[in-house]
């Protein structure tokens, strides 16, 4: 006897491209996109569906029952009982015209109703008799498929059976909404999640909006007390205070909008159409509410609230939520209850995110260089020595100076490559410059994060090895900073280089995170003084004792000075006059490439004999 799969022999496969959106009738495009949204077309398994498909073919006796979908070329069947293939062409599809009506659709013989009886799935031996049909409507309005019986011989269907087989294709509903909403509510404030503010937010740009919109963020703990909290008491009270403050929100904005749970301790929502006093009531009543203290075990937890505020249009859409992440974190820096988006602050945040990205790439690309910033002896002129600069050629952004990439690369695992690739292009230019008879030395910078692994000055002395560079031409310069305090990996491994003859510098002293416990803890050689101490100290009593002071001091513990950013004669004489014995800065010459650095120095420094 034959089977219902029997009916689907040798048919072309319902393939994976049944969704795509072309041009054409407003209302398909819009159904298709509905039929997209469910996310179920390319399910692997539909276990929820099976168990109704199973129920539907044994109440009604029905060899085959169906969970149809239909999209623009192809029809799926998601569910199936009878039959073990995964769909047809839209061609041979009965249920894409059961989708056209709004009630159950019954065809008691397909082979006596003019609109079949030459289907493909009708004609063949055996071929479908009977079916019925109630088609699958989503919120939205649009028919998306159907839940279909089948049978191979024709069968009556009364009002009773018709309205079973609808009670069926609503739990058949019920299930696809309850599979959608799954991972779509946060489980602490069972709010809407992240995920579901994106299909929301991408269901209001498919609709079109004219003018614009507002999105705000709200941020209503800190992450370091809730992590404090935690760990004290556990992760309950602080899924409970999120808990009370999400129903504080709640009640102030679910009235206008919908509010959704978007990060750990973040809450976003779309800001109703007011005018500008009643946006800023609004902002004003949410920031009240979260900010009155919670309890938490017992102890009285003060909220914070931080919030971004973003406008955007209709193209706009999809970027806003990260825009209003970046208010928020504007907010919070800038300790401020409110702040909006700031395009150009964010523009630059993105360039560095693109820096960090592309650092690694373009390392290896060869785009980075070394300039060479000439130090010179004061009493003389003549090129002492020089800093190894790096630069970096994007090609995109064009130059990039360190200032602005070398922070971005000490938070990366790109810092410690750069570092190896600097010592070693400016060992092996020191190799060829002292081969040539240049008597110098030369400095090169490194930062904390390339002493973490302990193996910076292996690295070092294996490239000096290399180049046959004595260690005592090459001298590593540190900044300071509170990373220097108490570490004693990092003095342990400044001393190794120091031991080996490497000389070892303290780079921009006096700005910042200025210790002068360095002079005496530190095992160092040179103290390199920042520009900001040198930039006008002539004409100011209080920073021409502070130079004087430190070159006094440092001469009596036996330290080199060096002064940074001279630019002026005027400048030169007075730090000559204090007894600094070196400087370098754009009075003496800009940094330069190997080539013009050579040139300068054969004409300032006497040939080694």
């Amino acid at each position: 006897m034959s089977s219902p799969t029997d009916v689907f022999a040798n048919m072309p496969a319902y393939g994976t491209c049944g969704l795509t959106l072309l041009d054409g009738d407003a209302h398909e495009i819009a159904r298709l996109e509905a039929l997209r949204s469910l996310n179920i077309w390319d399910a692997p398994s539909t276990p929820e569906l099976d168990r109704i498909t199973a129920l539907v073919a044994e109440a009604f006796a029905m060899p085959t029952v169906l969970v149809s979908f239909v999209g623009r070329e192809a029809q799926r069947f998601v569910s199936s009982v009878g039959i073990d293939v995964g769909g047809t062409e839209r061609e041979a599809s009965i249920c894409s015209v059961a989708i056209e009506q709004r009630e159950v659709f019954v065809v008691e013989d397909l082979s006596r109703d003019t609109r079949f009886m030459h289907n493909r799935l009708v004609c063949r031996h055996p071929g479908f008799r009977f079916y019925a049909g109630v088609p699958l409507v989503t919120s939205s309005g649009h028919a998306v498929g159907t839940l279909c019986a089948l049978d191979v011989v024709p069968r009556r269907f009364d009002e009773a059976a018709r309205q079973r087989l609808a009670s069926f294709a609503a739990l058949v509903l019920d299930q696809i909404a309850l599979r959608q909403m799954v991972g779509r509510r946060d489980p602490v404030t069972g709010l809407l999640n992240r995920q579901q503010f994106y299909v929301d937010m991408a269901a209001i740009a498919a609709r079109g909006f004219a003018g614009h919109r507002q999105l705000a963020m709200v941020d209503v703990m800190d992450l370091p007390i809730a992590h404090q909290l935690a760990q004290a008491v556990g992760l309950g009270p602080v899924e409970a205070v999120i808990r009370q403050v999400a129903l504080r929100l709640g009640d102030i904005v679910r009235p206008h909008a919908e509010l959704y749970h978007v990060a750990v301790a973040r809450f976003a929502f779309l800001v109703p159409p007011l005018d500008a006093v009643g946006v800023a009531d609004l902002l004003e009543s949410v920031s009240s509410e979260v900010g009155r203290p919670v309890l938490a075990e017992g102890v009285p937890l003060q909220p914070s609230c931080h919030g971004g505020l973003v406008t955007f249009d209709e193209a706009g859409t999809p970027d806003a939520l990260r825009r209003a992440l970046a208010a928020t974190q504007d907010a919070i820096d800038g300790r401020s209850t409110w702040c909006t988006y700031d395009m150009a602050k964010d523009a630059r945040m993105r360039r560095q995110y693109r820096l960090a990205a592309d650092a690694s790439t373009g390392l290896q690309r060869g785009e980075f260089h070394l300039v060479y910033q000439p130090r010179v002896d004061m009493q003389s002129g003549k090129f002492s020595g020089g800093e190894a600069l790096v630069r970096w050629r994007h090609p995109l952004l064009g130059d990039v100076l360190p200032g602005e990439f070398i922070p971005i690369m000490a938070r990366t695992s790109t810092m410690r490559a750069l570092t190896d690739w600097v010592i070693e292009q400016a060992c092996r230019q020191l190799a060829v410059w002292l081969a040539s008879g240049l008597d110098l030395t030369l400095s090169v910078n490194v930062t904390a994060a390339d002493f973490v692994d302990g193996g910076l000055p292996g690295r070092i002395l294996a490239c000096c090895m290399r180049h046959g560079v004595e260690p005592s031409r090459l001298e590593v310069e540190i900044t300071e900073g509170e990373w220097l305090e108490g570490s004693e990996a990092v003095c342990d491994q400044l001393a190794l280089l120091r031991t080996a003859g490497v000389r070892i510098a303290i780079d921009d002293f006096g700005v910042g995170y200025s210790n002068f416990s360095y002079l005496y803890t530190l095992p160092f050689d040179t103290l390199k003084l920042d520009q900001s101490l040198i930039h006008g100290f002539l004409h100011n009593h209080r920073q021409l004792a502070m130079l004087r002071g430190i070159v006094r001091l440092c001469g009596q513990l036996d330290l080199d000075v060096v002064a940074e950013g001279v630019e002026t004669n005027e400048e030169h004489t007075g730090l000559l006059a204090l007894g600094c014995a070196r400087a370098q800065g754009y009075f003496y010459a800009m940094p330069l490439s190997p080539a013009a650095f050579a040139d300068a120095a054969y004409a300032h420094v006497a040939l080694t004999r």
